[in-house]
């Protein structure tokens, strides 16, 4: 039966599983991903990293990166999509948001259900973006709970699409 707000119910999410992860993706061994869970080339989930589409879709881009021990969630009406050059760092929740195009998360943040975060925003280490918070394109954002310091420079835009870059190459070298 299905609920009244056309919502997956729990035990039809333990079923469903529609992997599509791009033969240009490097995963590692040590990763688990399952669910509704779509991957783009040249993108990397790393060590003990956990990628659980179970009650949402979950979308990666192209040549983003999801490092060790980090948690990308749903949630009932919240999927989670990732953009292309995102980095996510170590120990990171994404949990039912988006992360607009090269977009860095900083280590140990955490972004939950229905955040928006803009293309070109560094959110720094340790921060908590709340729920529904929008955070606009090209934005510095720190804190717990997190806030919108100031825009970021063109070099630091451009930082973190060489920290993606780096992040195919080291990569393609350590799961080959």
């Amino acid at each position: 039966m299905k609920p009244k707000n056309n919502l997956t119910t729990r035990k039809e999410s333990a079923v469903m599983s529609s992997l599509n992860i791009s033969s240009q993706a490097h995963i590692a061994s040590q990763s688990v991903i399952l669910g509704d869970v779509t991957i783009g080339a040249d993108s990397s989930v790393f060590y003990y990293a956990v990628v659980r589409g179970d009650e949402a879709s979950i979308t990666i881009g192209r040549r983003s990166n999801i490092q060790d021990n980090s948690t990308v969630h749903v949630d009932y009406g919240f999927p989670t999509v990732i953009g292309d050059d995102v980095t996510v760092g170590h120990n990171c929740v994404i949990h039912g948001c988006t992360i607009g195009d090269a977009s860095l998360i900083g280590m140990g943040s955490t972004i939950l259900n229905g955040a928006k975060i803009g293309k070109h925003c560094l959110i720094g280490a340790g921060s908590l973006v709340t729920q529904n918070t929008v955070i606009p394109d090209g934005m510095l954002v720190i804190g717990s709970p997190a806030k919108v310091k100031r825009p970021l420079t063109e070099e630091e835009i451009q930082s973190i699409y060489k920290n993606a870059t780096d992040y195919v190459a080291l990569s393609a070298a350590q799961f080959e």
